[in-house]
């Protein structure tokens, strides 16, 4: 009789930086001699990639680690395997508590996944913990975890930045890209697979190329996609505010395939908080490139973050924040309360009560919401070119437009079909209401599809079954 082959599943936390990584290392597994589980319980080696970038990833992580600690006890796998950014920052406690844990494998190890499964099914424990240097490239294999019609690609890895607020360094070592023949490669590859939106990544997008030879990359890098046939949109996501050049913005601007979305996290707007957390831009520079950004992409929407309860931040800090964000009128907009940690803030006196912090966020998100109800209802009537991901069990689609980045932002309901509907497709669809997020409309009768038709079948879309994550921060 013939063996089983050995399964190997996944539990992937984070942002979508780790998704990718979690990608890679089912391919290399897949590509290799293992079989990828489609749950947990159906899987000999359990991975685990996890995030620590703040206390409530760190916790969600902990308690994952600790569920699957559990299933082995209970004989239910024979091995488990911790990645990423908690091992790489959180070793020896992590080997300290918790027994199960057969293997602990770095940020920059993943591409010796294979053999580290190889050392756990020997029973051996595994520690990889001393490169932060890895990237993938366009040869390694990766298996998918988000629908088959978008995809994140790293561009880059690791940051050149010192935020107090951030270990990201630490956990990921300095900046350096990838080559554009090989982000251009692999996307290529991936349309004719039936993706239709790239949705670039890395810490610092905007730096892409700098740690090459001093120069930004991103606008070349835009062009040779852009000309692309049969991609739909590309999308710039984690943009630092001192890097976003004029050149990248004039590029967005005059390329149709750039979704004119731009992702910029700013963290705070007092020159205060600013200069505590490092970020190398001051609110004067900061509120002209906003105006920059809007004057020379028109139809522009802006995705950004704010910190709030940062260590030292007063009422005045907190007011001016708020009196910005009325002002300014994001699109889109995340919040996040400080969490402390081993990160530079932490060190810093004058830490803010809890109460205090999570009162902040609650009075920004309900700004937030004003805001963003009323660029909603600044669509009405508008028809819009709209990215058809799911439908419903009522018959009810739903969608994407460009101003939309998947899992974070809102979506579109849509009534009305006229034709046939094919997911991971682009139709026009007229916006009939508007919530405070989310959008509903009317497909357009007509052809209506804005993307050729690509060789190559869609996987299902939908919530992959192996991307047992949250949404990414």
């Amino acid at each position: 009789m013939e063996n089983k082959p050995i399964s190997v599943g996944m539990v992937s936390l984070g942002c979508p930086k780790n998704l990718v990584d979690s990608e890679v290392m089912l391919g290399l597994l897949k590509s290799s001699k293992y079989r990828v589980a489609k749950d947990m319980d159906d899987c000999d080696i359990a991975l685990i990639n996890t995030c620590a970038f703040i206390e409530d990833s760190r916790k969600e992580s902990i308690d994952s680690i600790l569920e699957l600690a559990e299933l082995k006890k209970q004989g239910k796998i024979r091995g488990l395997i911790v990645c990423g950014c908690l091992p790489q920052k959180y070793y020896q406690a992590l080997k300290e508590e918790i027994s199960e844990i057969d293997a602990m494998v770095g940020t920059g190890e993943y591409g010796k996944i294979g053999e580290i499964v190889d050392s756990v099914l020997r029973g051996e424990k595994v520690t990889r913990l001393e490169d932060t240097r890895f990237i993938y490239d366009h040869s390694a294999p990766r298996f998918l975890l988000t629908p088959g019609h978008y995809r994140y690609i790293k561009v880059g890895e690791g940051c050149d930045h010192r935020c107090t607020f951030c270990i990201i360094p630490q956990l990921r070592g300095d900046y350096r890209s990838r080559p554009i023949d090989s982000i251009e490669t692999e996307i290529r590859h991936f349309v004719s697979e039936g993706m239709r939106e790239a949705n670039l990544i890395s810490q610092d997008t905007s730096y892409y190329g700098r740690d090459i030879d001093g120069q930004y990359l991103l606008p070349e890098l835009l062009k040779k996609l852009n000309a692309i046939e049969g991609l739909g949109w590309i999308r710039l996501l984690y943009n630092h505010p001192f890097h976003l050049t004029d050149e990248i913005l004039e590029v967005m601007a005059g390329l149709d395939k750039v979704c004119k979305y731009v992702d910029i996290p700013l963290q705070h707007i007092s020159d205060r908080m600013l200069k505590s957390m490092k970020r190398g831009i001051l609110k004067e520079k900061t509120v002209a490139l906003i105006q920059r950004m809007r004057e020379k992409v028109p139809g522009l929407a802006i995705r950004t973050t704010f910190i709030v309860g940062f260590p030292g931040e007063t009422e005045e800090d907190f007011k001016e924040l708020c009196d910005y964000i009325r002002e300014a009128k994001f699109e889109r907009l995340g919040v996040f309360t400080y969490s402390k940690g081993d990160d530079g803030g932490s060190k810093l006196a004058e830490q803010v009560p809890e109460k205090i912090k999570r009162e902040r966020r609650a009075h920004l998100m309900t700004l937030q919401q004003k805001v963003s109800l009323e660029h909603n209802q600044d669509l009405l009537g508008r028809t819009l070119e709209v990215l058809v991901e799911e439908r419903e069990s009522s018959g009810r689609y739903v969608g994407r437009t460009y101003r939309d980045a998947p899992e974070i932002d809102g979506k579109v309901f849509i009534q009305g079909v006229f034709q046939e509907i094919e997911m991971g497709q682009f139709y026009q669809v007229k916006i009939k209401s508007a919530l405070e997020y989310d959008l509903t409309g009317e497909f357009v009768p007509g052809p209506g599809l804005v993307a050729a038709k690509l060789p190559g079948s869609l996987p299902s879309c939908g919530p992959s079954a192996w991307a047992l994550g949250h949404p990414p921060l």
